[in-house]
């Protein structure tokens, strides 16, 4: 105890608190969370339990984490093949990647059309370049060649 009443906590204490305080704030993946604390250089040997004491608690899920990813990136204008990529960098499988992909909300045909219409604005294609240029666009924003091939040839 200090001079001043107060004790001292633990690195343990200390990496639960951050934790519990950045799962507050948003979802995130093990992966995510994990390389967090290791940041703020808590000792591996607390990270692997206050890791544990989440997943127990379900205060951390990487099914949900997914989830609610594909719904946010989804809203923002972005295309399952970038969403996907962006998972597997937080951790999350293939495999759950595409199981959480199919969720009734995401309709993909929607948000392409809805991303091409806000960026061309109605424009008629001009030339090659001009319809290169928008695939490009499209691509860059995750979306498949076919959805891109459907939403420019309308």
């Amino acid at each position: 105890m200090s001079k001043l009443g107060f004790t001292k906590r633990s690195d343990l204490e200390k990496a639960r608190a951050s934790a519990l305080a950045s799962l507050c704030m948003r979802e995130h993946s093990v992966k995510e969370l994990s390389e967090k604390l290791a940041r703020k250089e808590y000792k591996q040997e607390s990270i692997e339990i206050v890791i544990k004491e989440c997943l127990d608690s379900n205060y951390l899920n990487d099914e949900r984490f997914a989830e609610i990813y594909w719904r946010n990136r989804t809203r923002k204008g972005f295309g399952p093949n970038k969403i996907k990529q962006e998972l597997k960098f937080k951790g999350i499988s293939s495999s759950m990647a595409d199981r959480t992909m199919n969720q009734e909300e995401l309709d993909f045909d929607e948000v392409v059309q809805r991303v091409y219409e806000k960026k061309f604005k109605g424009k008629p294609i001009g030339d090659f370049k001009d319809k290169a240029k928008r695939q490009n666009y499209l691509y860059q924003r995750g979306f498949p060649t076919e959805l891109i091939r459907l939403v420019i040839s309308n």
